[in-house]
């Protein structure tokens, strides 16, 4: 188990997440508007997919299931490449997946939440996949959680700046000294990941949610060459 992160923690409020609804009822009225805190869905990536499975158990560090227990920081000198990489406006992603963000909090501090919902006919394995999207700048909170058991996610983690109010964030999930069952999504069920901090009229739901690029590993390479192509930092939980 390693030491809580001073980020104020992918372990805080990490708890079972119900999905929300997509639109709101006006009481009474029999009518209904979209939630305006609240995106709708879309989706992207195959029906099927080939992720390798991955040999060993928990805690051993040697063996392809833990191969992103441990990490180090990969510090890059100059503009980090993301900066120059065309915006990303739509979702996409390597594995079948739906995805909507929600936004709960005021205008001085809210949370953006990410709900993926596995749309394809297979079990997916999410550790070691990464995210890359746009959101307002200045996070603080940011983590990983399931509608079905999970265990110690972590994080390799940056936020980089676009000066104009939104940062580019990517995270890689990680996870350690758990089976592997507690690191799957089965189809039709979903995660999360969810930032907090402060808002900001730069980016819209909709452009956040469309901003997201996922990339499951599928080879047990453990998306390891964009994690340092992008000289992430390793958070713990």
């Amino acid at each position: 188990m390693h030491a809580h992160s001073t980020r104020r923690g992918l372990g805080a409020g990490l708890a079972t997440v119900l999905l929300l609804a997509g639109v709101a009822a006006f009481a009474g009225s029999g009518s209904a508007v979209a939630d305006p805190n609240t995106t709708t869905a879309v989706s992207s990536g195959p029906a099927t997919f080939t992720q390798a499975v991955p040999t060993g158990q928990p805690s051993q560090y040697n063996l392809p299931l833990e191969r992103c227990a441990n990490g180090v920081n990969y510090p890059i000198s100059g503009a980090n490449p993301v900066l120059s990489e065309p915006l990303t406006t739509q979702f996409t992603s390597n594995v079948g997946l739906s995805e909507y963000v929600s936004f709960s909090g005021n205008q001085y501090y809210g949370d953006w939440t990410f709900t993926f919902t596995n749309t394809s006919s297979q079990v997916l394995s999410t550790d070691c996949a990464l995210l890359v999207f746009r959101a307002p700048s200045g996070s603080d909170n940011h983590g990983y959680t399931a509608t079905q058991q999970y265990g110690h996610p972590q994080e390799d983690y940056l936020e980089v700046p676009r000066g104009d109010g939104t940062s580019f964030y990517i995270a890689r999930l990680d996870f350690h000294d758990v089976p592997l069952v507690q690191r799957q999504v089965t189809p039709g069920q979903s995660f999360t990941y969810s930032l907090g901090g402060i808002p900001s009229s730069a980016i819209t739901l909709a452009q956040i949610r469309d901003s997201l690029k996922f990339t499951a590993d599928l080879n047990l390479l453990a998306n390891q060459s964009l994690v340092q192509h992008y000289g992430t930092d390793r958070l713990t939980n």
